[in-house]
């Protein structure tokens, strides 16, 4: 193992972690590909035929485990802790046979019927709201509560009550994606535990719509038990909301943008979603654990070692696809990861692009998408995550 290989490498290249996640990925995948941190004793994989592969090894589990970082105090520790534990309870955390049983039951909700009536409330939104919003609102007043509008339809809840059930995910969220722990953090996301667990419970007692409904089936014969039943809500709300947002706000920079004149959005419209998505990848990192030992580029990675597939540097591999950072619908063979693959490849896939694909041909039939200026989104980019916060006109809005 080399010095660019070892903690002493990616020491150096530390100074970009946490304030330029993005480039600090680009930087390893082009420094050596395959990276081992001896601080959190994790191996970080960024290429993207690597990443590819290594999503279907049936020799990586999903279960890692967790490390927890020096210097906390005891109170700290317990924060720490439980709402760790509590995030490896999501499904995309979970290895067979839970994650088996635990897919089976999320699977009705992602049927072709519910997929459609999810799209269709979204598009019913823009519909209406689209044509009288002014160009630098489009994204705060339609997109965002459009897509709320969609999840409220397949969650079967009532805006408000998504509203909540979405600040608890996001502060838990906010936890998990970033690599330094921040007690405060931690604070507000073991507060949002709580709370999340006491919406869930109380939908589980009274349940409406399908997913309460199967949760409330599954906790009485005790196949999960509550902490699971609020795993799979915060994953579901985390999971359909900002990751969406992110890739509709890439997707509008493009049209609205130099790079739109190439772009034909009503006759081309799946391959401008999956730029979007390839481009956005709004999930940075799929965490795995190795169940043997395995070789890779000459590396030997031991059994019980974290490894990280990064996800977002595998996109922007320019083995794969060139020119990463433009986008581009001319590209053929290699296809994005931005939903992973194998097993734990995204449940909501199917549903994100099919609601993205209804909104956005909406937009296009109103006429709203050749009124806008040039946008720019505003991210919020962190080591494990790049959300977008709003979409801006970048003149004369």
């Amino acid at each position: 193992m080399d010095e660019t290989t070892t903690g002493t490498g990616v020491a150096r290249l530390r100074a970009n972690r946490e304030t330029a996640p993005l480039e600090w990925f680009d930087e390893l995948r082009e420094s050596r590909g395959m990276d081992w941190d001896e601080t959190t004793g994790t191996w970080y994989v960024t290429r993207y035929d690597d990443v590819y592969e290594l999503l279907r090894d049936a020799r990586l589990g999903a279960q890692v485990e967790t490390y927890c970082p020096p210097g906390l105090t005891e109170e700290q520790e317990k924060t720490y802790w439980r709402v760790t534990e509590f995030i490896d309870r999501w499904p995309v955390f979970s290895d067979p046979p839970r994650h088996t049983g635990m897919r089976r039951l999320l699977l009705p909700l992602f049927t072709p019927t519910a997929v459609s009536r999810t799209a269709a409330a979204a598009a019913e939104f823009v519909a209406a709201a689209g044509p009288a919003a002014a160009p630098g609102k489009l994204f705060a007043e339609v997109i965002r509560p459009a897509l709320s509008a969609g999840l409220c339809r397949l969650l079967d809840e009532p805006p408000d009550a998504l509203a909540e059930l979405a600040d608890c995910a996001t502060r838990i969220l906010a936890f998990g994606s970033v690599e330094t722990y921040e007690p405060a953090a931690g604070l507000r996301a073991e507060e949002a535990l709580d709370e999340l667990t006491d919406l869930v419970a109380r939908r589980c007692t009274a349940p409406r719509g399908a997913l309460a409904s199967a949760l409330s089936r599954s906790l009485s014969e005790g196949a999960l038990d509550l902490l699971d039943a609020t795993a799979v809500y915060a994953q579901l709300v985390s999971g359909a909301l900002e990751p969406t947002a992110a890739a509709v706000a890439r997707l509008l920079e493009a049209v609205t943008g130099p790079e739109g004149a190439a772009l034909d959005i009503r006759t081309d419209t799946d391959g401008v979603i999956d730029e979007a998505l390839r481009l956005a990848t709004p999930f940075h990192l799929a965490m795995r654990r190795a169940l043997t030992d395995l070789r890779l580029h000459g590396h030997t990675v031991r059994a019980e070692s974290r490894v990280v597939l990064v996800l977002v540097a595998a996109n922007r591999d320019p083995r794969r696809f060139t020119d990463p950072g433009t986008f581009r619908l001319d590209r053929t063979g290699a296809r994005h990861v931005a939903f992973g693959r194998g097993r734990h490849a995204c449940l909501g896939a199917a549903l994100t692009r099919q609601v993205m694909k209804e909104m956005v041909l909406e937009l296009a039939a109103t006429g709203a998408l050749e009124e806008l200026p040039p946008l720019k989104a505003v991210w919020n980019t962190d080591f494990g995550g790049r959300f977008v916060q709003d979409v801006v006109a970048t003149q004369g809005a």
